[in-house]
């Protein structure tokens, strides 16, 4: 990914990063990217990650019967 890249979905993602921000996630991408090829191998995508799901129904009946104890 290019530096341009980054600074596109930094955009996209509304987040206002300085020049200096923008080169540390540019030179941090190299420790990414072979990291999301092995979790998301075998056909997986990001959604296949259960960190990356939450329900917040499940969220709140868990808190409600840790109050109700």
């Amino acid at each position: 990914m290019t530096p341009v890249d980054i600074e596109v979905l930094m955009r996209r993602a509304q987040l206002r990063l300085s020049p200096e921000q923008i080169q540390q996630v540019t030179r941090g991408w190299r420790f990414i990217e072979p990291m999301l090829v092995r979790v998301r191998g075998h056909n997986r995508d990001r959604m296949s990650e259960p960190a990356h799901v939450f329900r917040a129904d499940a969220y709140l009946a868990e808190s409600a019967n840790r109050e109700g104890s």
